[in-house]
C-alpha cells in the first residue's frame, strides 16, 4: 500500500465513551482513529506513532484538554484542535496564541463541521510534512554539497602535497602544447622560465640529445597531446644541461577524445653522465687493448726477428763440420739463444693474459696421466742433478679436471723444474694428487731444497723476482713463476705454496674436479706424423716472400741441402704476387709483416687467383700470436712458423710438402 492509501490517524481523546463513540462513527470512513479516555495513555500513544490530528475534549479530569494539547506539542507535529463547550473566547484565543491548539470546534458540534474541520486540519498536517520534508532534503543536500567541497578541498590539498614532495617532475598541458599545471620538481628541471613556453620555443631549448633539436610535433607534450603514449623520452636542456627522461599521456574526455597531455619526468643527467664515463672508459680501455695487441704483436715481430738470425745460423753452423771448442760456441750461442727465447714467450704470454688475448683449449684430462707424460720428460734433468723423482697419488687414477692439456703440462714443467734446479744434490721431488675438499682436485710438487724465507713469501710470484737465486749462478728468468699462476687462474683453478727454510718448499695447483670420471687411456693424445724419409733427389721451386735479409740468407743456406730445390725471393708483397703468377712455384714461404702490404693481404689474393689458389703456403713470422695464426690458418695457410725457425722442422715440412706437390703435378 502506498503513502496515499494508507488512512492518516486521528487521535481522540475524551472522558466519555459516548464522545468517542460518536466521533469515531462519523470518521472512521476516511480515518484510522484511535480513541483514549486516559490523557496520560494518549500522551505515551504520541510518542510511539505518528498521528495527523489530536481531538482533545476541554472538560479531561486532573488535566484540562489546553494543558494536554500543550504537552502534546512537546511529543508530535499532530494538528491539534480542541472540543470545547464554554464561551470563555478569551482563554481559547490565549491558548490557540501559545501553540498549544491550531484550532478549536465548539460543543454542540455539527458533524459537516468536525468531519471539515478534521479533513482540513489533515491536509495541512501533510503540508506542512511535506513542506518539512521538502526543506530537509534541501537541506541534506546542502550538507552533501558542503561535504563534498570539504572533501574536494582535502583531495586537493592532499595531491598537491603529493606532487610537491615528489622527487619526479609532473606536467600538464593541453591540446597545443602550451603547460597548464607543473609541480616544484618540474620547475626546478625544466626552469621557471621555460614553463610557459609555447612548443615553438619549446623546440629551441629542448634537444633529443646534445646536438639534436626536436620538431615541434615530436616534442613529448604535443605528440601525448595528439593521443600518442611516449615512453622513454629524452630531452636535453641547454641553458641548464639538463638530461631529462619523459614518459606521456594523453588526457582524454567522457568520449575518449585527447584533450592535452600529462607527463613524468625524472633527472638522468647524473646517469647519463655515468654513462658516458662508461663508455668512454670502454672506449679508452678497448683503445689500450688494441694498442696492446698491437704492442704485443710489434714486439713478438722486434724480439723474434734477430732471434731468428742468431738460432737460425747457428743451426746451420751446428749442421757443419766444427772443431770441439767451435761446436762448444755454437751451443753456447744456441743455448743463450734459447734461453732468450724463453723469456721472450714467457714476456709475452702474460701480458697476453693481461690483455684477454690468451686462447685456451679446455679438455677433460687424467691427473695421473698427465703427470707421467711431465715426469718423462723431466726425469733426465733430475738424472742430472741426481735428485730422486717419486710420486704419491693413490686417489689420483679416478679423478678428472678440464684444463688446456698443453698449458698445464707447461705449468707443471715450470714446477718440477724449479723443484730439481733449486734442490741440493741427491735431494728429493715428490709429487701427490688428492681431493682438496669435496670439489677440488690439487695437484703438490714438494722439493728438499733451502726453502724460502717467509719475508720473501709475498714476492714469490712476482714477474722477474727470484729472491736471491740470481747470485746462485742457477740459469732462471724470473718470469716462469708469475705465468704459471697466470695460466692456473685463466683455466679457473689457484696456485699457491708454502716454504720452511732450510727443509724444503711445496708449490701446489688444484682445480674444479670434472663431473664425469675418464677411464684411463681415453686421454687425448698427439697425433704423431712419422718424419718423411729425407729425399735424394727433389726438383722443385720456392718462393719466400721476406723483407728481411738474414732471413732470406738464412733460408737459402738451408735449402743448400737440396740442391734440386730453386729459391728465389721478393721482397715485397706486390712483387711476390707477380713471381708467384708467373713462376707458379711448388711452395711459397710468406711473411706476414711486409713494408708494402700484409701477409693476410697477399695470401688472400694468392687464393682469390686461379692461377695460384692452389699452390701451398707457408706463413714464416715473427709474430707469435694464437689470434694472428689461427686467422692465416683459416685464410688457407698449410703451416705457420714463428720465428726464430726450428729449422729441421721446417726443412721436414718443406720435403713432405714438395715430395706431395710434385706427386700430384706429375
Amino acid at each position: 500500500m502506498t503513502e496515499q492509501q494508507i488512512k492518516p490517524t486521528v487521535l481522540v481523546v475524551d472522558d466519555e465513551p459516548r464522545i468517542l463513540d460518536s466521533i469515531r462513527a462519523l470518521l472512521e470512513e476516511d480515518f484510522d482513529v484511535e480513541a483514549s479516555t486516559d490523557a496520560q495513555g494518549a500522551l505515551a500513544f504520541l510518542d510511539c506513532a505518528p498521528v495527523a490530528v489530536v481531538l482533545v475534549d476541554q472538560r479531561m479530569p486532573g488535566l484540562t484538554g489546553d494543558q494536554f494539547l500543550e504537552r502534546a506539542r512537546q511529543r508530535s507535529d499532530a494538528t491539534r484542535i480542541l472540543i470545547t463547550g464554554y464561551a470563555d473566547i478569551d482563554a481559547l484565543i490565549r491558548a490557540v496564541n501559545n501553540g498549544g491548539i491550531h484550532t478549536y470546534v465548539p460543543k454542540p458540534w455539527d458533524p459537516r463541521q468536525l468531519i471539515s474541520t478534521v479533513t482540513d486540519a489533515v491536509e495541512r498536517f501533510r503540508s506542512v510534512k511535506e513542506q518539512r520534508e521538502a526543506a530537509g532534503v534541501v537541506a541534506r543536500q546542502q550538507e552533501d554539497l558542503a561535504r563534498s567541497e570539504e572533501a574536494y578541498r582535502e583531495q586537493t590539498k592532499l595531491l598537491r602535497s603529493i606532487l610537491d614532495s615528489m622527487g619526479d617532475g609532473v606536467l600538464v598541458a593541453n591540446e597545443q602544447g602550451q603547460t597548464l599545471l607543473f609541480n616544484p620538481a618540474a620547475k626546478e628541471m625544466v626552469g621557471s622560465q621555460n614553463m610557459y613556453l609555447p612548443p615553438e620555443k619549446q623546440a629551441e631549448i629542448y634537444h633529443a640529445d646534445m646536438k639534436t633539436p626536436y620538431s615541434v610535433e615530436d616534442l613529448p607534450l604535443m605528440k601525448a597531446g595528439q593521443g600518442q603514449v611516449v615512453d622513454g623520452a629524452e630531452l636535453y636542456i641547454k641553458d641548464t644541461e639538463m638530461f631529462l627522461s619523459v614518459n606521456a599521456r594523453p588526457l582524454q574526455d567522457h568520449a575518449g577524445m585527447a584533450k592535452g597531455a600529462v607527463a613524468v619526468v625524472r633527472n638522468i643527467t647524473a646517469s647519463k653522465q655515468a654513462e658516458e664515463l662508461l663508455w668512454r672508459t670502454k672506449e679508452e680501455a678497448e683503445r689500450a687493448n688494441r694498442a696492446k695487441s698491437e704492442f704485443l704483436s710489434r714486439m713478438s715481430h722486434e724480439l723474434r726477428t734477430p732471434l731468428n738470425a742468431i738460432l737460425g745460423f747457428s743451426q746451420l753452423l751446428e749442421m757443419g763440420s766444427l772443431a770441439v771448442d767451435q761446436r762448444q760456441s755454437v751451443d753456447q750461442i744456441i743455448k743463450g739463444g734459447h734461453h732468450l727465447l724463453r723469456l721472450i714467450n714467457e714476456v709475452l704470454d702474460i701480458a697476453r693474459i693481461e690483455a684477454g688475448k690468451l686462447t685456451l683449449s679446455p679438455e677433460y684430462i687424467l691427473v695421473r696421466e698427465t703427470l707421467d707424460d711431465v715426469l718423462s720428460m723431466i726425469a733426465p734433468l733430475a738424472q742430472h742433478r741426481e735428485v730422486e723423482l717419486s710420486m704419491e697419488m693413490p686417489e689420483a687414477w679416478i679423478h678428472s679436471i678440464e684444463v688446456d692439456r698443453q698449458r698445464l703440462t707447461q705449468v707443471l714443467l715450470n714446477l718440477f723444474s724449479n723443484a730439481i734446479k733449486y734442490n741440493r744434490e741427491g735431494g728429493r721431488v715428490s709429487v701427490s694428487s688428492f681431493l682438496n675438499g669435496q670439489d677440488w682436485v690439487r695437484i703438490k710438487v714438494t722439493d728438499t731444497g733451502r726453502g724460502i724465507p717467509a719475508d720473501k713469501m709475498h714476492l714469490l710470484f712476482s714477474p722477474f723476482e727470484r729472491l736471491g737465486a740470481e747470485q746462485t749462478g742457477i740459469e732462471g728468468t724470473g718470469v716462469g713463476l708469475a705465468l704459471s699462476k697466470r695460466i692456473v687462474e685463466a683455466m679457473g683453478g689457484t696456485m699457491g705454496a708454502t716454504s720452511e727454510l732450510g727443509r724444503g718448499s711445496s708449490f701446489w695447483v688444484q682445480f674444479p674436479r670434472a663431473d664425469a670420471p675418464i677411464a684411463p687411456g681415453d686421454w687425448n693424445q698427439s697425433e704423431v706424423i712419422p718424419e718423411p724419409p729425407s729425399p735424394s733427389h727433389i726438383e722443385a721451386t720456392v718462393l719466400y716472400i721476406e723483407d728481411n735479409v738474414a732471413s732470406v740468407v738464412l733460408v737459402e743456406r738451408l735449402l743448400a741441402a737440396r740442391p734440386g730445390v730453386k729459391l728465389f725471393s721478393a721482397m715485397q708483397g706486390r712483387i711476390g704476387l707477380d713471381l708467384a703468377r708467373e713462376h707458379l712455384p711448388n711452395l711459397i714461404l710468406l711473411d706476414n709483416n711486409l713494408p708494402d702490404m700484409g701477409g693476410e693481404q697477399v695470401l688472400q689474393s694468392l687464393r682469390s687467383d686461379s692461377r695460384t689458389k692452389d699452390i701451398p703456403v707457408a706463413m714464416i713470422s715473427a709474430d707469435a700470436t694464437q689470434g694472428r695464426i689461427d686467422r692465416l690458418l683459416t685464410a688457407g695457410a698449410q703451416r705457420y712458423f714463428a720465428k726464430p725457425l726450428n729449422l729441421k722442422e721446417l726443412l721436414e715440412f718443406i720435403d713432405a710438402l714438395l715430395r706431395v706437390s710434385i706427386s700430384e703435378r706429375k
